[in-house]
């Protein structure tokens, strides 16, 4: 691929062949419609949208500003604008932005009317050639229906394929060409057909001998040298879903005279545009063997994108984790009788049961992340047994402790080591009953207002010295999990218990007699009792409201850390009274945090029966499955929402099946 498709030049419009939903925003009567924030995005991707009157569409990327193409046809805004030639748009190569965050802004005669966060997965170069790679999706887009993804270079990304393919055509010549589609190429959802032409009044764009005006006159600063001028780039966006399954024909014309054709090959899903699904899936060895590429579902242009890659599970070599009673799998087995002991096997991190057999979850029926990482080898790793995990650990008194176990364990190890840290639950549940008292065992590191819980400072200075211990050991790979939205335990109450077998009471009755003293359980302060004592609307309130502010911690510091240079030193802060920072972060470390427990709406299966709180063997599989390739939101997997109502937060009332995706820890 030549430099004509760089961020700086390569933009083109495109016109919609579609109806999407019309929304206002601000003050000028317009939408950005692509990219949708929070979206990932990667390869050639297009920005689009409508405005009803402007004179000039500007895009910025990043504070980079860039005049974007507009007044093509669109139809579908005729009633919210009086007209039709509202339509603006830019292709860009996501490839230059690189890896990460990018803020994309939208502006009508320079007032900002739409503005998107995306993340941005790359594959480590501005045009990737010479890759292949064709992948079978099992259950897309329906549960029991496969679907094949094909590499396409031209538009460096993936998209379904077709059952049969084309070669014909030709890119055209004498200072005109069809950049894409190429000859033979497959297509599918929203794509682009694009070129230049160095002279010509008008370009259209025909589809089976349907033919259209295509956007033309954008800046190709590439084309100065052949052209003498720059304003020769021509484009169209177009469903492909509209043109329905098999090889279609595209022509482009310079003022209806023919310069280039493409036969193509079309795969559709059997709509114009297909809502509310979500897919993600790894593609083992792609783009390169050692190498992983994670796709997900993009709704709003109807494809896949890249949105994660991982060097790391093909080559680690050791694991460890620190945790609480959630990884050393208190009560996993989640049936009568109830063991009321660590059940370590069962664990979603070091687990390992499945002998040689390495692609099976084992008899337990969690498949974990060790388990994972050698099914990706096919081969054994060293995995710290017993884990250094301990029950009824807290980040305040305990975090430290482990790393420097954790530390000793993995400094021996050869080659990428690999530590899980899951933790804060504890800080929130072992907190009393009583909301208020007048003084806590911890002093000032626990909050006598708020049931004696760790105080979000104290949180963060013991979460910094863990992490100060660790980024010392060379060739680590962190992993930092959100802990789980503890909340939701109370949407469970009345889930059958199984503490005294058969016919045992609800899970609400074991909370209460717990939280009353009797001799249920014999847990501090109940199980959870700070919450479910009651399980009113303060208790959830408060401890959903803490839980937040730790994963808000764990979330902002761990991308600190992660930002950190090999060889420099953490910042030195005061927190919690205290002066922490100040290790330096050694070769090879890598940090990755991952919000998947606290977004998943956890079910009642995926609790254990046995205390109504820990995870069952069904939530530790979950665990493991989430915390790896992450996951989509949907039926089967239902995320937690967002409301402006705490309480609604809480508890995941607002469901998303957006089809959104999350990415786990690799």
């Amino acid at each position: 691929m030549s430099a004509k498709f760089s961020l700086a030049v390569g933009f083109f419009f495109f016109l919609f062949l579609f109806v999407v939903p019309l929304t206002l925003q601000a003050q000028v009567q317009g939408v950005l419609e692509n990219p949708r924030s929070s979206s990932y995005q990667s390869g050639i991707g297009v920005i689009s949208g409508w405005v009803c009157n402007a004179k000039q569409i500007d895009i910025e990327f990043d504070g980079v500003r860039l005049q974007a193409s507009y007044g093509t046809g669109r139809a579908d805004t005729r009633s919210v604008c009086n007209d039709d030639n509202n339509g603006f748009g830019l292709l860009v190569n996501w490839n230059l932005l690189g890896n990460g965050t990018h803020t994309v802004r939208a502006l009508a005669d320079g007032q900002e009317f739409g503005v998107a966060t995306v993340t941005v997965t790359t594959l480590g170069v501005e045009c990737l050639t010479g890759a292949q790679g064709e992948f079978r999706l099992d259950n897309f887009p329906q549960s029991g229906q496969p679907s094949v993804v094909i590499w396409q270079q031209s538009q460096q990304n993936f998209v379904l394929k077709g059952e049969s393919g084309s070669s014909g055509g030709s890119a055209g010549g004498d200072k005109r060409i069809l950049e894409n589609p190429a000859p033979g190429s497959f297509h599918s959802g929203i794509g682009v057909v694009s070129g230049w032409a160095c002279e010509a009044q008008r370009i259209d764009l025909e589809f089976n001998g349907i033919r259209l005006q295509a956007a033309y006159g954008t800046g190709r600063e590439d084309t100065r040298q052949v052209c003498g001028d720059t304003n020769n780039g021509f484009g169209l966006l177009v469903n492909w879903n509209l043109l329905g399954d098999g090889v279609h024909t595209v022509r482009a014309l310079a003022d209806g005279q023919e310069f280039a054709n493409a036969k193509v090959v079309v795969k559709t899903l059997g709509q114009e545009f297909l809502r509310g699904i979500g897919k993600s899936q790894r593609l083992l060895n792609f783009p390169r063997t050692g190498m992983d590429a994670t796709i997900a579902w993009e709704q709003s242009i109807q494809n896949f994108v890249i949105a994660r890659t991982d060097t790391a599970s093909a080559a680690l070599t050791a694991i460890d984790t620190a945790g609480d009673s959630a990884t050393k799998a208190f009560n996993a087995q989640s049936t009568a009788v109830c063991p009321f002991r660590d059940q370590e096997s069962f664990n979603w991190a070091t687990g390992d049961t499945h002998g040689t057999n390495y692609c099976s979850s084992g008899s337990e029926g969690v498949f974990s992340q060790a388990e994972r990482i050698e099914c990706r080898q096919a081969a054994d790793i060293r995995i710290a047994d017993p884990n250094d995990a301990e029950s009824g650990a807290q980040m305040l008194k305990d975090f430290a402790q482990q790393a420097t176990k954790i530390k000793q364990f993995l400094t021996p190890q050869p080659g990428l080591r690999y530590v899980t840290v899951w933790l804060g639950h504890n800080d929130i549940c072992a907190g009393t009953i009583e909301k208020v008292r007048s003084s806590c065992p911890r002093g000032e590191d626990q909050d006598p207002n708020n049931h004696c819980r760790t105080t979000p400072a104290a949180f963060e200075r013991e979460f910094r010295k863990g992490l100060d211990i660790l980024i010392s050991l060379p060739d680590l790979k962190v992993g930092v999990a959100a802990l789980i939205r503890v909340s939701q335990l109370c949407n469970h109450g009345s889930k059958d218990s199984c503490v005294f077998g058969v016919g045992a009471p609800s899970c609400k009755d074991v909370w209460e007699t717990a939280a009353g003293g009797g001799p249920v359980i014999g847990f501090d302060h109940g199980i959870c009792g700070s919450l479910t004592s009651s399980c009113s609307e303060r208790r959830i309130l408060d401890a959903y409201t803490t839980a937040k502010v730790y994963r808000d911690i764990l979330a902002t510091v761990t991308a600190e850390y992660a930002a950190l240079a090999e060889g420099e030193r953490s910042q030195q802060v005061t927190v919690g009274g205290q002066i922490v920072g100040g290790a330096t972060k050694g070769r090879g470390v890598r940090l990755d945090f991952s919000d998947a427990p606290w977004i998943y709406k956890f079910k009642s299966n995926q609790v254990s029966c046995c205390d109504c709180y820990h995870p069952s063997f069904r939530g530790q599989d979950t665990a493991a499955r989430i915390l790896y390739d992450g996951f989509t939101c949907g039926d089967s997997d239902t995320c937690c929402g967002e409301s402006a109502d705490p309480l609604v937060n809480a508890q995941c009332k607002e469901e998303d099946k957006s089809g959104k995706f999350h990415p786990g820890l690799f």
